[in-house]
């Protein structure tokens, strides 16, 4: 009786949307090998858009907080075992050191380990009245000080990107007294447009945050209750919560010293997720990708990228060839604002349609007289007509994008009329 061949499974390394998208997509394209995938966290996979959110306001878990059921994974022949963390890479013999002590072989590697959030030193990481926000029990661990101070502590908030945002907007709703240092000129530096950022701000500052830019923590005394803080400014407060948000770093470090280029932004891959070692690939935040729509080599920490990046390296694991272009956008949403933005926010000037007094209108980033990234507030519909505007770099007349009587998705340059 012969004996039947073994064929090694595709390995997922990180239970992240990256990676629970990759295996899914695995699955929805005939693949119908092992599937392992390999988390160190013991929690089930979950979303984190929510941890900066509901999670902080409400006193119960959205339901809709899982990635997938758990059934998902048995109904999908996918192995997750949690509570396990690769500790190694044996990129010559196919197989991972696992940290419970067994080896694991691997047809195929896919590193979806996402990112770490970036401490300072002033504020270590499990310091009494200290928050990071990156993982479930961070935010749990974040709710349960919020919920013991009513409405009379003081929350102080380090970085004025996305995440400082809307951990301001949560603690808003919980009555809670906020102040948010920014280093920088302005909020959102990196994230969004000057306009979307000065009508966010206004929108914080008329519920009673306290935003300052340019401004530095230079001394952070701790008390039984908090710590007595004094900024760059002068200006001296007390504050009962530190909440740090300061960015997040690429978890490379397992592919660095397995021998897989790396570089400060990520694990080096091409436009199919492939790393300069044959058979190990890499998807979403850890992974500084080639982007066919940018013609570059970058890095998004997004969920949209994760989840479309797990997705189409997925694909080219199989055997797809066509490279990666989607273009970056994510979502964020603060007090009655629903924020979306695709594309680059970051033009040399914005055009602007509607109304943003209403609180509904449109932002158009342009890169000479090409569109080149769309922010929409409280205007879905609009955002899904635009976004073929930015995929083609569409050349539009300032007043035709103005107008709210034209639909700029409908236009046609008059060269190009019959």
């Amino acid at each position: 009786m012969s004996r039947q061949s073994y064929c090694a499974p595709i390995v997922i390394v990180g239970a992240s949307l990256s990676g629970v998208q990759a295996a899914e997509t695995l699955r929805a394209e005939g693949y119908s090998g092992e599937i392992v995938m390999l988390s160190e966290e013991n929690a089930q996979p979950y979303d984190r858009p929510p941890l900066s959110k509901e999670v902080l306001c409400e006193p119960d878990l959205p339901g809709s907080i899982p990635l997938r059921e758990r059934s998902f994974y048995n109904e999908q022949h996918i192995e997750l075992r949690l509570g396990r963390a690769v500790t190694a890479i044996d990129i010559l013999n196919k197989q991972v050191s696992i940290s419970d002590g067994s080896r694991l072989v691997y047809d195929k590697l896919l590193l979806t380990t996402g990112s770490r959030v970036r401490q300072i030193d002033r504020f270590p990481y499990g310091a009494d009245h200290v928050h990071y926000l990156r993982t479930i029990d961070d935010a749990l661990k974040l709710r349960r000080e919020m919920a013991g101070l009513g409405d009379k502590g003081h929350m102080l908030i380090v970085g004025a990107g996305i995440i400082g945002l809307e951990v301001a907007a949560a603690a808003i709703k919980l009555q809670l007294k906020v102040t948010v240092v920014e280093v920088g000129l302005r909020p959102l530096a990196r994230a969004a447009s000057p306009y979307l950022a000065e009508f966010l701000t206004k929108a914080h500052i008329d519920r009673g945050v306290d935003i300052q830019c340019d401004s530095e923590i230079v001394e952070a005394n701790a008390v039984s209750d908090g710590f007595d803080v004094v900024l760059s400014s002068g200006g001296r407060l007390h504050a009962n919560i530190v909440v740090v948000g300061v960015g997040v770093v690429p978890n490379l470090e397992l592919a660095k010293t397995a021998g897989i280029e790396t570089s400060s932004l990520g694990i080096r891959v091409d436009g199919r997720g492939r790393s300069s070692v044959e058979d190990v690939f890499a998807a979403g935040e850890v992974a500084f990708h080639f982007n066919g729509h940018y013609g570059v080599h970058r890095r998004d920490e997004t969920w949209q990228h994760a989840a479309s990046h797990g997705s189409h390296v997925a694909r080219c694991m199989l055997g797809a060839t066509d490279v990666y272009d989607e273009p970056m956008s994510y979502w964020t949403d603060q007090y009655e604002y629903s924020v979306q933005v695709f594309g680059n926010p970051l033009g040399d000037r914005d055009v602007v349609r509607g109304e943003p007094q209403r609180g509904s209108f449109t932002v158009f980033h342009m890169d000479g007289q090409s569109i080149c990234g769309v922010t929409a507030v409280n205007a879905a519909k609009q955002m899904r007509k635009c976004k073929p505007l930015v995929m083609t770099s569409a050349s539009i007349p300032d007043d035709v994008l103005r107008n709210l009587e034209l639909d700029p998705s409908l236009y046609r340059c008059p060269e190009n009329q019959s």
